[in-house]
């Protein structure tokens, strides 16, 4: 028991620092120190980290901000900021999402053309703020995004539909502007393989997207609904990525070497389905060498209609509980960067060879909680969840695994 709650201890600390590293207040003033924007500024943060983001523009920018707007998830604003903020539903929208729909357009067009725009984009914008066509209203953008978020789709394909049916996701914020220019700093919680892949984060406020673009397939009860508008806004948009996934677990890397930990990287490879990740990662885990294995990433759930407690990083966790059952010499750490794995306010687990012992003292059912999407009522039970409230960030996720020894002095 002891040994165990050591390796949770690291891996809690290692998760942690990778935290810090990407914040949203930290990467917004670093950059603006190396890249800083003259003149007036008019400042909108939208996402998870919108509060943590701006915080950051608002140290470095001081009195060049003549306005400001934060639209974040409810219970994610930091009021000490002194701008207007608007709280919305994540990750359904809800009525607040179509508030900050009205909002934010409201605030980017009144913008003087002089002043210039700076946009804080994080993940959870999706859902967070929306303007919708005429022959759609709130009961069907929840039902479609509730279908979304149930279907499996990893986040381009999923992002692609939220783009179709809205007015200002895919490019659709940029003809309310008046400016010719416009900056944009991201912190990205997509897999980046192509430029166009920066589309993706946030649907795309201010990111045209191509007319006619291949969507994956949908209900027909959503078809009619699909927009197919050209987006012609000629606005020249600088975009700079000031967080992400790799950065978070380059961060762990650096830390694990200070400790003089053996690491092995495996790399973005944590894609797929949260069953069949679970198998994989048990197999390498159970041949690997021994030392710190990190991976990113960010795993897909088919949920069933009425889900439990818990998201997709306690899915895997709990799955890979299952498979690593009384193997002893593993733990791993399975965890959103955001700090809130579905509709819960767990971050994710640390789980080892003894989860579902401690778990099945309440008389829980690992395999049935699974198939439930029920994970996070099984973790409570075994003590094994990660709570850290909100992050300040949103990189997908991490898993964080100890293979004994972990170094020469293990």
């Amino acid at each position: 028991m002891i040994k165990t709650q050591e390796h949770k201890q690291i891996l809690s600390q290692l998760y942690y620092s990778a935290l810090k590293a990407v914040n949203g207040c930290h990467a917004v003033e670093q950059h603006l120190i190396g890249k800083p924007i003259a003149g007036k500024v008019a400042v909108v943060a939208i996402g998870k980290a919108a509060a943590a983001m701006m915080l950051g523009a608002k140290k470095q920018l001081k009195d060049q901000i003549q306005s400001a707007l934060v639209i974040t998830k409810e219970g994610y604003a930091d009021k000490s900021l002194g701008y207007p903020c608007i709280e919305a539903g994540h990750p359904v929208p809800n009525e607040q999402s179509l508030v900050a729909g009205t909002k934010f357009l409201e605030f980017i067009s009144n913008i003087p053309k002089e002043t210039k725009l700076l946009a804080l984009i994080s993940g959870g914008a999706s859902a967070l703020v929306e303007v919708l066509p005429k022959n759609m209203d709130l009961e069907l953008l929840q039902k479609m995004n509730k279908w979304l978020l149930a279907s499996g789709l990893d986040i381009h394909e999923i992002n692609k539909v939220r783009q179709a049916v809205s007015l200002i996701k895919g490019g659709g914020a940029l003809k309310y502007l008046v400016q010719n220019t416009m900056t944009q700093l991201l912190i990205s919680d997509v897999k980046m393989d192509v430029a166009e892949d920066i589309g993706s984060i946030g649907s795309g406020l201010f990111v045209k997207r191509e007319l006619n673009i291949s969507l994956p397939k949908i209900p027909d009860w959503l078809e009619k609904h699909i927009q197919n508008s050209k987006q012609t806004s000629s606005i020249l948009v600088e975009s700079h990525i000031i967080a992400s996934n790799e950065m978070a677990c380059q961060s762990i890397i650096e830390q694990s070497n200070q400790e003089k930990y053996e690491v092995i990287y495996h790399g973005q490879d944590l894609y797929g389905d949260v069953f069949e990740l679970a198998e994989v990662l048990t197999n390498v885990l159970k041949k690997a060498e021994s030392g710190l294995h990190i991976w990113g990433g960010e795993p897909t759930l088919c949920l069933p209609e009425e889900p439990g407690r818990g998201g997709r990083n306690q899915s895997l966790a709990l799955a890979l509980a299952c498979k690593l059952e009384k193997i002893k010499g593993i733990t791993v750490l399975v965890g959103a960067t955001d700090g809130s794995d579905g509709p819960t306010d767990d971050a994710g687990a640390i789980i080892d060879g003894l989860t579902l012992q401690r778990g099945m003292i309440n008389n829980r059912i690992a395999k049935d909680d699974l198939a439930a999407a029920d994970a996070g009522t099984f973790l409570a039970a075994a003590g094994d969840l990660i709570s850290t409230g909100p992050t300040g960030t949103n990189v997908m996720d991490l898993v964080i695994a100890i293979k004994e020894p972990i170094s020469a002095a293990s």
